[in-house]
Parts: C-alpha cells; sequence; structure tokens
C-alpha cells in the first residue's frame, strides 16, 4: 500500500496505474467527466484548492490516505514530496 499524502503521491498514483493499464488519457478523463487537460494536470500533481483542502483536513484529523494498487500496476516510483519554494522581497 502507498501512503498518498499531498497531490504529487496522487497524482503519481493515477498516471502510473492508469498508464499501467493501458487505459488512454482521452478515456479516463471521459469517464471522469473531465477533459484530458484537466486529468493531466492532477496527474502531474498540481494542486487545486478542493485538493490542497482534503489534505489538509485529512492531515488535520489525523488521517491516513493509503493507495491498494492493481497487480498489472506493477511497483511504481513515488517521488520525494517536494516543498514548494518560499517566496522573500529583495529590496533593491
Amino acid at each position: 500500500m502507498i501512503p498518498i499524502k499531498n497531490p504529487v503521491t496522487l497524482g503519481t498514483v493515477l498516471r502510473g496505474t492508469r498508464t499501467a493499464l493501458n487505459i488512454p488519457a482521452a478515456d479516463m478523463a471521459a469517464f471522469a467527466k473531465t477533459n484530458v487537460v484537466s486529468l493531466r494536470k492532477m496527474e502531474q500533481g498540481k494542486p487545486t484548492a478542493a485538493i490542497q483542502t482534503l489534505f489538509s483536513l485529512l492531515d488535520q484529523l489525523g488521517v491516513e490516505l493509503y493507495a491498494s494498487l492493481p497487480p498489472q500496476a506493477g511497483d511504481l516510483r513515488i517521488p520525494e514530496a517536494k516543498t514548494p519554494p518560499r517566496r522573500t522581497r529583495v529590496k533593491l
């Protein structure tokens, strides 16, 4: 089981499983009633407000989310979570 702790991990699991099952992105998007662009963004781990809120709520409640992959998915490599760079103001 793979712990899902952030949008990047969720996207990696979605894309890895979809491609392992040979499901085209267009078919998956149609099944989810969305478009390919939105599916790609989710698979790339681009956080939306709703996804960020979900992970914040899960974290606050101490709920851990795990993915149980089908055997056809094989072993997925899950990237390490990257923290976004902090923005700093530079005075010139």
